[in-house]
């Protein structure tokens, strides 16, 4: 992936409702100057607090990305963090006004229209990159997710296997270029398990799913709509091993560097991997 650092070419705006706890919110991108990094505003609060998009201002996390600083919170960013990736976009503002990132249709998509729109613009600097030389892993039970040295960019395995329930073991492997992560990783939507529908109402989220922006798996390998409960029509037949990597790739530039290594991971979710991120940004 190109070493320069970039930003958008001018202002742009988005919203839409988020997926869990069913609020609307406007955002809008600014550009930002060289080394600024990516950071979010919350327009709706007083004094506008800045929150940085970096492991540093991790909090709490259930199935989502949550950042804090002090009291101002901005959640589900992990797709949003992706399609910034996906295009090398290290430098934003981000105006927020309310606590959680719309979901869109479910995939970096909509973040990645968005974008294009404004247009991108090279900064003059480099990016600051992370090249892999030795192991690093984090693990928790049967999931584990590492980075392991690659003489090639950034590449992506991933193994999805809920022990012959659900749906048929997956795997993917991939080399992030922009092009192929538009194209085969961006377009991969949220899905649930049916068996998370019932934690979700006793937590009170899950508010804003909608036909459109996610799929559920039963346990016998039907594939629906969450609301309707129609067949789902999938816009892969590997979509959601795909989307575990759209997640893994926005998860993982929180740790604000360019890797170069192999990410292996199985059946790992937000939290382990933030904390790969956490750990890659200790030692970059």
């Amino acid at each position: 992936m190109d070493s320069a650092q970039k930003t958008i070419g001018r202002e742009v705006e988005c919203s839409g409702i988020g997926m869990f706890r069913g609020k609307s919110a406007s955002l809008r991108f600014k550009p930002s100057p060289l080394n600024s990094g990516i950071s979010f505003i919350r327009v709706d609060l007083p004094n506008r607090p800045r929150v940085l998009a970096h492991v540093h201002s991790l909090s709490s996390n259930y199935k989502r990305v949550f950042l804090k600083k002090k009291e101002a919170e901005v959640e589900s960013v992990e797709h949003l963090m992706a399609a910034l990736a996906g295009l090398g976009i290290d430098n934003i503002e981000i105006e927020i006004n309310g606590q959680e990132v719309p979901a869109g249709d479910g995939s970096a998509i909509p973040f990645l229209e968005v974008f294009k729109k404004a247009g991108i613009v090279e900064l003059g600097g480099k990016k600051k990159v992370f090249i892999v030389k030795t192991p690093i892993m984090v693990s928790s039970g049967n999931a584990s997710v590492m980075a392991m040295p690659c003489e090639k960019g950034l590449v992506f395995s991933y193994t999805l296997d809920f022990n012959g329930s659900f749906i048929k073991r997956q795997t993917y492997d991939i080399e992030i270029t922009e092009e192929n992560f538009c194209r085969d990783i961006a377009p991969a939507r949220t899905f649930g398990l049916s068996t998370y529908i019932e934690e979700f109402k006793k937590l009170g989220l899950g508010k804003g799913v909608t036909d459109d922006n996610s799929v559920v798996v039963h346990e016998d390998g039907k594939m629906t709509k969450p609301i309707s409960m129609k067949p789902a029509k999938l816009r892969f037949p590997d979509e959601f091993v795909r989307h575990k990597i759209l997640d893994l790739v926005g998860d993982l530039y929180l740790a604000n560097v360019l890797i170069q290594g192999h990410i292996i991971a199985n059946r790992s979710g937000h939290s382990l991997n933030v904390q790969l991120a956490e750990k890659i940004a200790q030692v970059a």
